[in-house]
């Protein structure tokens, strides 16, 4: 990591975390978790064994392995704009390291915030090594709140028939963030819809089908993929359809069971950023996966991963090796091809959208927890 990047990942460290109270800390078999009273420790310890367990097997259709070592999570709860990093390291086919930061109020942070970081965590456990940015954040935000999805889905909705849109020949490869902010949104805004498009074109299978994609992309390239995977002859042939589908309204497929999309409620205040970046800067070209367990010793540094409140975000960030970034959306819809489209739902109402005055979700009943039920933690 250069001095630049260095003092960019501390600035954002100090910001967002400096004020993480330390009041208990609750230990799972796969987490430590330092929060500001025993009973929100607890709570957030549970949602993350649930989210971790759930969704290894939503993705992989098995249960993790427990870590060599639990994981941190510092919790910072608030009437702040929901945030979170998580930060391990890959080497050599292994993957290790883990430490997470998480705030905003505790419903954000269960519902939204862990999902999105644990999921890093399943994923960075599966591949063992860095993905596209797009691919792993957009994943990722497939599992948040609706409330923080809508945000995407007016982001993309506002830049999809302009000269701000990112083509996707581009986004399939990009592997720093863009300097101006608002492009970054719209890395975010595009990675999340087409994760979103690209999981609903197979049904069922279609959390495996987008992971097996991810694979054959590192090792046979986009173009190869996407024909083997979905069909499409070309890129931009996968790109005009899914520009379609955004700009019908982005209709809802049948879902895979237990994906979650809980009540859209009320959005939440600021854009929130989520990235994947290793210290070091590393090609899109991948370590080969290796063994599957961790283990603990020294190597590279470790992969970040950071969502923070708009508040706290620099008007600029310019990093060589950040390796992933995030997303999140919901836009439009398209003129599916035959069969592809298995339901038909009405875009989210603009107005539902509107941030209650502390800009948090007020709906005490939102369906928070529907993967795969709604339980609470």
């Amino acid at each position: 990591m250069d001095a630049k990047l260095r003092n960019v990942a501390v600035c954002l460290t100090v910001c967002f975390f400096s004020n993480v109270a330390v009041g208990a800390t609750h230990q799972t078999t796969n987490f430590i978790v330092t929060a500001p009273s025993d009973e929100i420790a607890r709570k957030v310890g549970r949602c993350a064994e649930v989210w971790r367990e759930d969704l290894a097997i939503a993705w992989l259709g098995k249960k993790l392995p427990n870590w060599y070592r639990p994981c941190p999570i510092s919790v910072k709860v608030g009437q702040i704009g929901a945030g979170g990093s998580t930060t391990f390291t890959f080497d050599g086919g292994q993957v290790y390291g883990w430490d997470m930061k998480v705030q905003g109020t505790l419903e954000r942070i269960l519902d939204s915030v862990i999902p999105h970081e644990v999921n890093h965590t399943i994923f960075a456990s599966h591949f063992r090594r860095p993905l596209p940015r797009w691919a792993d954040e957009g994943a990722a935000t497939l599992f948040e709140h609706r409330s923080e999805q809508a945000r995407q889905i007016e982001t993309l909705d506002r830049v999809i028939k302009t000269n701000r849109r990112i083509p996707l020949q581009k986004l399939l490869t990009i592997r720093e963030y863009p300097e101006d902010m608002q492009d970054v949104l719209t890395l975010y805004a595009e990675g999340f819809s087409l994760a979103r498009f690209l999981v609903g074109q197979k049904g069922e299978e279609g959390r495996t089908v987008y992971l097996n994609f991810l694979d054959d992309a590192h090792t046979h390239g986009w173009t190869a993929a996407i024909q083997k995977h979905y069909g499409f002859k070309k890129i931009n042939d996968l790109e005009a359809e899914w520009t379609d589908w955004v700009l019908a309204g982005s209709p809802e497929f049948q879902l895979p069971a237990g994906e979650a999309l809980a009540d859209a409620g009320q959005a939440g205040h600021g854009e929130v950023i989520r990235s994947q970046s290793p210290d070091e800067p590393e090609p899109l070209a991948m370590i080969p996966r290796g063994l599957r367990s961790a283990s603990r010793r020294t190597g590279p540094a470790p992969v970040k991963t950071v969502h923070q409140p708009e508040s706290n975000r620099p008007s600029q960030i310019n990093n060589s090796s950040m390796n992933q970034e995030s997303v999140r959306g919901d836009a439009g819809d398209s003129r599916l091809r035959s069969g592809k489209q298995k339901l038909v739902a009405p875009p989210i109402p603009r107005e539902s959208l509107s941030p209650t005055a502390d800009g948090i979700s007020s709906n005490p009943n939102a369906k928070a927890y529907q993967f795969p039920q709604m339980r609470a933690f």
